[in-house]
């Protein structure tokens, strides 16, 4: 069976010293699919998660990571205290109740000082800093839950594990 990637277009932190690796997604329940991972280099060996898991469990943006020779994410050395929100639409939305929950996510966000990645148009990874309040996202996610538009979950209700 082919492998699938799911690739960050549009990472939340772009700099000019940056690395791609790779984290196996299978411990996660998605076997042969792998999510590409935007890192920043440190002088340690360690590098700086510079984008937000969209599959990825037990893990969040600035964390500290370990890679393998060859460049699989393996270890989550320190947390930075961010938090994941993740959130999918379900399938076959009416299109302009698409573009409003995308909307309403997105301005959201940003009243909030969050930043997002969008991976398609129905998933969506938020980062909530440790001094941030989560309150009105989670709320919105729950109402929007309630209504059945979406599924949505902290990416650290599972550890990170390696494949």
């Amino acid at each position: 069976m082919p492998k699938n990637y799911i690739v960050h277009d549009d990472p939340a932190i772009i700099t000019d010293r940056q690395r791609i690796a790779m984290a196996d997604l299978a411990p996660f329940g998605f076997p042969d699919q792998w999510e590409q991972i935007w890192l920043g280099h440190r002088d340690d060996g360690l590098f700086v998660m510079q984008c937000i898991p969209f599959r990825i469990y037990g893990i969040s943006l600035f964390d500290i990571v370990r890679l393998d020779d060859d460049d699989m994410l393996v270890e989550v050395v320190s947390r930075s205290g961010h938090r994941t929100m993740r959130a999918l639409f379900v399938p076959g939305l009416d299109p302009a109740y698409l573009s409003s929950l995308t909307e309403g996510i997105n301005s959201l966000a940003q009243q909030e000082g969050f930043v997002l990645e969008w991976s398609g148009d129905r998933h969506v990874a938020i980062n909530i800093p440790a001094d941030r309040d989560a309150g009105a996202m989670e709320a919105f996610m729950k109402e929007r839950r309630a209504a059945e538009s979406l599924f949505w979950e902290w990416s650290d209700i599972k550890p990170f594990l390696v494949g």
